[in-house]
């Protein structure tokens, strides 16, 4: 059987991705004086084109825009987009940039010129500097906006129920809740603000512990999400797999919008 876990855990990632609007843009020229002033920045980007579309609000983050794969958009802690880079010139920005750290099995990381930044972190903190945005006006921007956030516990009872129901359907086993894994998807919750990816802000996956992931952020209640993750096919793989036991659920809400994350794990004794 342990063949057979070990053909399926490489199907377990599944995430929902968020689509990322822009907005009237002005040319990164135009940007306060400011920012002129800030040498590593400019640096950085020199070289580059980068869109400017908002000159005051923080920056929390970087990803690929799903309409368009060749540009990253910088968004802001409510998930506005306030500026955007090609992904061609991202890919150089990196590679420039990037510290070789050398993998204790061998290998290679290109790891961020910061120590224990993540990409987007360091790209976010760059674009901030860039408009002339003060040093750490990320890390303020992501701790006003999680004022206002909470854990959902019933929501988290409601997806283990749902959950339950559809393997009941199929024949299958109900799953355990795991105390472990509700405090990791808790965590792993919070984390989607800053980062909207089963890649955590420590550069790790919960897929290297051996685990599952489903991550949804768009459904308002324990039903919508359930409905999302069943109507996407790697989301259902892992709601589905008959070896998967034990199960943790974290909900976090921050402003009406409403992080859902499910984590599945074999019995113990395959670890």
């Amino acid at each position: 059987m342990k063949g057979n876990i070990i053909r399926k855990v490489a199907a377990v990632i599944a995430c929902v991705s968020m689509l990322c609007c822009a907005t009237t843009a002005y040319a990164s020229d135009t940007v306060t004086p400011a920012a002129a002033t800030s040498a590593a920045s400019t640096k950085i980007f020199e070289g580059y084109s980068v869109t400017v579309l908002d000159k005051t609000t923080p920056a929390v983050t970087i990803m690929g825009r799903t309409t368009d794969r060749n540009v990253m958009c910088f968004l802001s802690a409510n998930d506005k987009e306030v500026g955007a880079i090609s992904h061609n010139d991202y890919n150089a920005i990196v590679q420039k940039n990037r510290k070789v750290v050398n993998l204790p099995n061998g290998g290679t990381y290109g790891a961020p010129p910061v120590d224990g930044k993540s990409w987007e972190e360091w790209f976010a903190d760059e674009f901030n500097e860039y408009r002339g945005l003060s040093a750490g006006s990320r890390e303020k921007a992501v701790d006003e906006f999680n004022t206002n956030g909470k854990f959902l516990y019933d929501y988290q009872n409601d997806i283990v129920s749902l959950t339950n129901k559809e393997r009941e359907k199929e024949g299958l086993p109900e799953l355990t809740v795991d105390s472990e894994l509700t405090e990791l998807a808790q965590v792993r919750a919070k984390e989607l603000l800053v980062s909207e990816s089963h890649v955590r802000p420590d550069g790790t996956r919960v897929i290297d512990l051996g685990y599952g992931e489903n991550c949804h952020y768009t459904a308002t209640t324990p039903s919508g999400a359930m409905q999302n993750w069943m109507g996407s096919a790697g989301h259902k793989r892992n709601i589905l797999l008959e070896d998967y036991t034990r199960i943790g659920v974290g909900c976090y809400s921050v402003g009406g919008r409403i992080y859902w994350v499910q984590i599945f794990a074999f019995d113990e004794s395959w670890y």
